[in-house]
């Protein structure tokens, strides 16, 4: 028997580009509404995931020198 998960194609959060088996990564989307927080984790395919997790580690070692 066959879900709506299994029959909707996975699209990459950032590019749109579609996704065959497994997302390459995640990431992370966080919204405050009121006192909760809600955490979503849009699936990347593998250049996003990469493209992202580059530009963070630049980033944080730019906030290291810095600081």
């Amino acid at each position: 028997m066959s879900t709506a998960d299994e029959s909707e194609a996975i699209s990459c959060d950032a590019c749109n580009a579609p996704i065959d088996g497994e997302p390459a990564g995640s990431g992370l989307l966080v919204f405050p509404r009121g006192d909760r927080v809600h955490y979503e984790e849009p699936p990347l395919c593998k250049d996003c995931a990469l493209a992202i997790g580059i530009t963070a580690l630049c980033r944080f070692a730019e906030q290291e020198e810095e600081g």
